[in-house]
């Protein structure tokens, strides 16, 4: 009803308007030409408007909230073959190769940044044992040293005065077992004389008391020499034994009185003190590290702390070797967290036969942490995306290969979890699964020829 009301009134207004164009000349000059022009635009939208609204008024309902259909040009996604099948000659170029779903047990990878350093029982910070003086300095910073080897020598003096207290210790003991020998050697003649009555029984129990009393003299020096000997060993530097010797066994060492020698084979880190230089026991002279193995700490990050444990497997990868991975294991869990990252120092410790990797480097820490069940694990390469599912193509029959939707889990040491769409003992397209993934969508392409 509303349009038909726009409808007569834009007729109305088209009428005044002819009117006022074609009329008397009476009606034409009392109507100003500003208020026939102001007639003729009102009649125009006035028809503009009944026009739209009629259109309006005669599509269905359903149109105002109805979805726009895609244009008919727009092609839906077409279905993709269950299989493929490849020429020889395209087979043979290539070179696929053929893996298994296998089942194992499951792996969780947890990866953590982290730097390597020290392993700190094998690093020596060498001290003197007692105060003294450098008298020869044998290495420099950067020198490699075998166990056993005479780093300086130390004029210690105090191994010089304990020295001359056992010393002294020996020569009493050598003068008391003498007069030992002596008085049994007298008691023994005041034996055999008074069989004879040639002494007295008076004289042979003075000679038995000297005996005593030079027994005890001895027991006193023996204690005495035991005494400076172990203080003289205290202030003695450490000799290590030589590879393949027993240690309990005397061996032959350089300058057996005041040689600073190293404990175990390395490299000599550090030198902090010179020949001449009167130095004390706080004073660290020399470090020697040995970097056949090394600590990485890895921050682990506290919601993954519950899934490592003490034993683990770990891959250490640095800037320095790409492509290279050094393999270790965990060693030591700490009990806290470092409030200010959140993070766990988890200590791993590293085989560096050939001393690749250097303290202080960063590295990038993956440890392997074996959870509870077995899984189906395939390798990481044989996993496609095709139509935003993860697919795998397994080989069916001669030249045939079809692919199966997978849904995947844990991804770890190449290999990623299958949770379902593949059983154990199916094989896999590995390398190679990607010219597969291209065949099967040329496949959909319809053929323009």
């Amino acid at each position: 009803m509303m349009h038909t009301r726009l409808l007569q009134t834009a007729h109305v207004f088209a009428i005044d308007g002819a009117e006022s164009s074609h009329g008397p000349s009476l009606l034409r000059g009392a109507l100003p030409l500003a208020r026939r022009r102001l007639l003729h635009s009102v009649a125009a939208v006035a028809i503009a408007v009944a026009a739209g609204f009629a259109a309006g008024r005669s599509l269905p309902s359903a149109s105002i909230t109805a979805p726009v259909s895609a244009p008919a040009a727009v092609a839906a996604t077409p279905e993709l073959p269950a299989t493929i099948t490849l020429s020889e000659p395209k087979l043979a170029n290539l070179q696929l190769q053929i893996g298994q779903a296998k089942s194992g047990p499951l792996v969780r990878a947890v990866s953590a940044t982290g730097s390597v350093g020290y392993n700190q029982l094998h690093l020596a910070r060498i001290r003197p044992v007692a105060r003294g003086r450098i008298e020869a300095l044998d290495v420099n910073a950067g020198d490699r040293v075998v166990a056993g080897q005479r780093l300086a020598v130390l004029d210690n003096f105090d191994l010089s005065a304990a020295h001359s207290r056992t010393l002294s210790a020996e020569a009493a003991l050598s003068q008391a077992q003498a007069q030992l020998r002596a008085a049994d050697a007298a008691y023994d003649r005041a034996t055999n004389l008074i069989r004879n009555d040639l002494v007295t029984q008076a004289e042979v129990e003075a000679r038995r008391a000297t005996v005593a009393t030079m027994e005890a003299d001895l027991r006193t020096k023996q204690a005495e020499l035991q005494q400076y000997q172990a203080e003289e060993a205290r202030l003695l530097p450490m000799r290590a034994a030589a590879a393949g010797t027993n240690p309990s066994s005397d061996q032959p060492t350089l300058d057996s009185r005041g040689a600073i020698v190293t404990p175990f084979a390395g490299v000599v880190d550090s030198v902090s003190v010179a020949k001449g230089e009167i130095i004390d026991p706080a004073t660290t002279i020399l470090t020697v590290s040995d970097l056949s193995t090394v600590w990485v700490q890895a921050d682990v990050a506290e919601r993954d702390l519950g899934a490592v444990k003490v034993g683990d497997a770990v891959e250490v990868r640095v800037s320095a070797f790409p492509g290279r991975v050094f393999a270790g294991r965990v060693t030591f869990i700490p009990g806290q967290i470092e409030t200010t990252t959140g993070m766990a120092k988890v200590r791993c410790e590293i085989p560096n036969p050939d001393g690749g990797l250097r303290v202080n480097m960063f590295a990038t820490v993956t440890i392997l942490s074996s959870q509870d069940g077995d899984a189906v694990m395939v390798p990481s390469e044989s996993l496609q995306e095709v139509n935003g599912q993860n697919v795998v193509f397994s080989p069916t029959g001669d030249r045939q290969f079809a692919w199966r939707a997978v849904h995947t889990g844990l991804v770890a040491n190449g290999k990623t979890q299958i949770t379902s769409g593949l059983e154990a003992g199916t094989p896999v397209v590995a390398e190679g699964s990607y010219w597969l993934k291209a065949a099967l969508m040329q496949s959909t392409i319809p053929d323009q020829g």
